[in-house]
């Protein structure tokens, strides 16, 4: 007799509804189901055929049959493989309505929603058998795809402040959400994990090189789900959503241990925003030039860390890599015979070897007082986290004069800076300048993508950077591009760019005679020290970053491209007088904001024989912008009057009633709106025309508009200036009815 249903043993396949389908059909191979890792494989053993198990499974659940011949490794990048693998799926497809997915189990619980929400779009389901699945993801992933045995990752919770470990749930959506976000975000390279709830859904957004990108869109079901597991492994109160939290946990991934640093943030009654930063203790690399560091570079630093004593600093904006140097630095000088102590807040990474204080200045642990105790600790290096005040600075100082190297951070924009800085804050001069050996100002910047990036021709540059590599080599140079190993981005990693000041003997004294900031400058640059802007400058032209890369995380100096540039200015100058000599026996003038200078020789007797040249007012902050274009107008018949900047240049447009003025969008004081919105209220006749390297179209459209008469672009129109300034004069002397503006 059949036994009833009822007395069937419940199976533990997630997919037991095909055996039910199956036991409907009172079919003779499912009275006993064979031990196998799933429902339809069981069928298989028992000698079902795997289309007939396709077709009854097509009939009960409504979906069609799916065909994976089609799947290959172009398809990888619609679902992340540790996804694919644990829900047992793979990717055919993507359209318009989605992409397709092929599984032997579409009834598995949220399976549609939670593939829709790991791959941030919506999910078509069709059927094919676990045989056919895996043999597809093999060639979408790989072979590693059937190599899969475990969870990449597992918690490592500690008690929360009560003391309490607290349990985690080891299945639901919210627990595999966060296990597969903190797996993507290490994948992706990503320093912190945002995740925004805002009225129910939240965004998680990945930081990778230093950008942010949104990820996933998290459904409005699973959002305070995954933000309280979040709080969960951080050991914080799950209850308060009013007040900020801050928590900590660790992970064990592929083999590694990783960090979480965890804050929780209100933002309202509903809403609150969590930052998960991943520390990874396998990016601290003991060799500097995996960091960024030049061969020169790197032996400078470690020149520096040789000697027995003595103080360097690191310096830079918050996210600079300060810390992955430090840390670089103290791998490096790890050793049986070395003892390191470190004082930090917070500590950012565990390094095994080295002893790392907490700061905790509820209870009196600051960086002062304990750094007074590890002195008597007998230690041979010092991490001091940051400089903040005079008595950690004078600690420090005096530690490094006894015997230590210590190892510290500032906040200040290059390594000049740093000396002003401890001047600032009372630090005695004659004591920093015996201490001081060294300061490192570093920036990062991403490196371009190796898959990817293309060489750049000087003309494919935007012309306002065309200058700052003129005349240098270029046959390394590169631009991103983007490819899926990029993400698209053109950039995968970062990179330093250091400037590194070595405290010289001359330097020495200067800083303990309270040179000034110039002469501290200069003696630096005398000792070898490159600025921040060259040092990118040299990884830009090898090819390892971008131009635009480094013009986004670096100031531009006022002088950079000025010789390339001026070089080629005064070629022009020369052909346009018909000389082959150079150019600089020019009478040079002096940069003083209103004045003006005597011209050239050439200019002078333009000057002083047309009594009706057309009077230009030339306004600039930089005299060699001056002098050039004196020069040009001079040659075109002009007399020219000079300002340094905006307030100077509208009084002498209102005394000197010139009939054009002549200047760039930007000027001190009073830009050329302004100074065109003063001349219309004042009645001034002066007309205005840019010389400007603002290539923008809507800008010109925006600035004629407002009633510019002339836009010359730099540096390509340069040859046109004297032209087109003595046409605008003409016009406005024929529009006033006689030689308005006239020298007279």
């Amino acid at each position: 007799m059949e036994p009833s249903r009822a007395a069937q043993p419940r199976s533990p396949w997630s997919d037991r509804w095909l055996l039910d389908a199956f036991r409907e059909l009172n079919h003779p191979a499912v009275g006993h189901p064979p031990a196998a890792l799933s429902a339809w494989e069981s069928l298989e053993a028992a000698g079902i055929p795997s289309a007939e198990i396709l077709g009854v499974a097509c009939g009960v659940t409504g979906y069609q049959a799916a065909d994976t011949s089609g799947a290959d490794g172009s398809l990888a990048n619609l679902l992340p493989q540790p996804f694919a693998i644990r829900y047992g799926v793979v990717p055919l497809g993507h359209s318009a309505a989605g992409i397709e997915m092929a599984t032997a189990n579409p009834l598995a619980f949220h399976l549609e929603r939670d593939l829709a929400f790991a791959t941030g779009h919506k999910v078509r389901v069709s059927l094919a058998s676990p045989t056919d699945i895996r043999a597809a993801q093999t060639r979408v992933y790989g072979e590693r795809a059937t190599l899969a045995t475990g969870p990449r990752l597992r918690w490592l919770i500690a008690r929360d402040r009560a003391g309490n470990v607290p349990t985690l749930p080891s299945s639901g959506s919210a627990v595999e959400a966060l296990d597969w976000l903190i797996t993507e975000a290490i994948d992706q390279r990503a320093s912190d994990i945002h995740i925004e709830a805002r009225d129910g859904e939240a965004l998680v957004r990945f930081r990778v090189d230093g950008v942010l990108h949104d990820i996933r869109q998290v459904p409005r079901d699973v959002t305070p789900f995954l933000m309280s597991r979040i709080k969960i492994i951080a050991g914080v109160d799950i209850a308060d959503r009013l007040r900020p939290k801050d928590g900590r946990a660790a992970i064990v991934f592929d083999d590694r241990t990783i960090d979480l640093r965890i804050s929780s943030l209100p933002l309202g009654e509903r809403n609150e925003k969590s930052v998960i930063r991943v520390l990874d203790i396998g990016n601290t690399n003991p060799d500097l030039s995996m960091l960024g560091f030049t061969k020169g570079e790197a032996h400078r630093v470690k020149r520096l860390l040789g000697a027995s004593e003595g103080m360097l600093l690191l310096t830079g904006p918050t996210g600079s890599g300060k810390t992955t140097t430090l840390y670089s630095v103290l791998r490096s000088m790890q050793s049986s015979e070395t003892n390191i102590v470190s004082i930090e807040d917070p500590v950012e990474y565990r390094l095994e070897g080295i002893n790392q204080v907490q700061v905790n200045e509820r209870a009196g642990l600051t960086f002062a007082s304990a750094l007074r105790s590890i002195l008597r600790q007998d230690p041979d290096v010092v991490l001091v986290g940051e400089i903040r005040d005079r008595e950690t600075a004078d600690i420090a100082i005096k530690a490094s004069m006894t015997g230590h190297v210590v190892l510290s951070t500032l906040h200040t924009n290059d390594a000049p800076s740093a000396i002003n800085r401890l001047a600032d804050i009372g630090v005695e001069l004659a004591a920093l300048g015996t201490a001081l050996k060294g300061v490192v100002a570093q920036r990062l910047v991403r490196r371009l993508c190796e898959e990817c990036a293309v060489p750049i021709k000087l003309d494919e540059l935007p012309l306002q950077q065309q200058s700052l590599v003129s005349g240098k080599k270029l046959d390394h140079m590169r631009r991103p591009v983007g490819c899926p190993v990029c993400r698209g981005t053109g950039y995968r990693g970062r990179m330093v760019v250091a400037e590194l000041l070595v405290v010289t003997d001359d330097l020495q004294r200067a800083i303990a005679g309270r040179a000034s900031s110039a002469s501290l400058l200069e003696l630096a640059r005398n000792g070898g020290m490159r600025s921040l802007w060259d040092a990118g400058l040299e990884r830009v032209l090898a090819g390892s970053t971008s131009l635009h890369e480094l013009v986004d995380n670096i100031s531009i100096p006022l002088d950079a491209g000025v010789e390339s540039a001026q070089s080629d200015i005064d070629a022009l100058l020369a052909k346009l007088r018909g000389e082959t000599g150079p150019t600089d026996g020019a009478t040079p003038r002096p940069a003083m904001a209103g004045a003006v200078p005597p011209p050239p020789a050439t200019a002078r007797s333009a000057d002083e024989d047309n009594t009706t040249a057309p009077r230009v007012l030339v306004a600039h902050e930089d005299r060699r912008w001056r002098r050039t274009m004196h020069e040009l107008l001079a040659g075109a018949g002009c007399s020219v009057i000079e300002a340094g900047d905006g307030p100077t240049a509208l009084e002498f447009a209102r005394s000197l009633r010139p009939a054009v003025l002549l200047t760039d969008v930007v000027l001190p004081g009073m830009g050329a709106t302004a100074l065109l919105e003063a001349f219309a209220k004042e009645h001034v006749a002066t007309k205005i025309v840019l010389y400007t390297e603002q290539a923008d179209v809507q800008l010109h459209q925006w600035l004629m508009s407002l009633g510019i008469s002339d836009l010359i672009l730099a540096p390509r129109e340069l040859g046109m200036v004297g032209s087109r300034v003595a046409a605008v004069a003409a016009m406005a002397a024929m529009a006033g009815g006689g030689a308005a503006g006239a020298h007279r």
